[in-house]
């Protein structure tokens, strides 16, 4: 094996071990409530208002992602979503970027107090995420992130929340953007490496959800 790949794989699992070690510790001495209104709903004191807005309307994202994706969750029970007031909390917790407004696991979807600042996008993003749980728990995580290519489930996210996490940019501009050579090849699966995303392809991740949204349409 050539060294400089030696190397990157090497750098690869020594970060993979310490953004594990981060998140055992998170998943361990974090403190949660869970919400009155939904018991599949934990939140961080502060983030009071956001839990309860997702408890109120849980039941209809699930059942929109199952109608829209044809098929219940298979494991409906073992669901939870943790909400979060700080955005460092969150990047430890669900192992994610302290950037993003959601990310999901298997059985789990978790929220950002960063959603705050686009509150509108509540929905959406719920949505998007829980079309992420809904495949996992049907295929798995290993085959999540090495058979199936990223752009299917980011294509397929959004369009089941009706554009959650491609807001930035319409139909329009991501032809235009497709027409002036700025757009991704779609792979036929994925790697034991995972899945790209939007930074593997030069992509700014609106534009790379949105044209991803639009390959699957085509599919579809």
């Amino acid at each position: 094996m050539p060294e400089i790949m030696t190397h990157r794989i090497c750098i690869f699992i020594v970060f993979s071990l310490l953004q594990g070690c981060t998140s055992i510790y998170a998943w361990i001495t974090y403190d949660f409530n869970k919400s009155q209104y939904d018991n599949r709903v934990f939140y961080e004191t502060g983030a009071d208002d956001l839990a309860s807005e997702i408890s109120a309307k849980l039941n209809w994202y699930i059942s929109t992602v199952e109608n829209r994706q044809y098929q219940s969750f298979k494991s409906p029970n073992e669901l939870k979503v943790y909400v979060f007031a700080d955005k460092n909390h969150y990047a430890n917790f669900s192992n994610s970027t302290p950037s993003a407004r959601g990310s999901a696991t298997t059985n789990a979807v978790y929220i950002s107090p960063i959603i705050n600042n686009r509150r509108h996008t509540l929905s959406s993003i719920m949505i998007h995420e829980l079309s992420h749980v809904h495949i996992r728990q049907y295929i798995g995580t290993w085959r999540y992130w090495t058979e199936v290519p990223g752009w299917f489930l980011e294509g397929l996210a959004v369009e089941v929340s009706e554009g959650g996490g491609a807001e930035k940019v319409s139909d329009d501009q991501a032809r235009k953007l497709i027409q002036s050579g700025v757009y991704f090849v779609p792979e036929e699966q994925s790697s034991i490496w995972g899945h790209n995303f939007a930074h593997d392809y030069g992509l700014e991740p609106h534009v790379y959800y949105r044209q991803a949204n639009l390959f699957v349409l085509y599919l579809k």
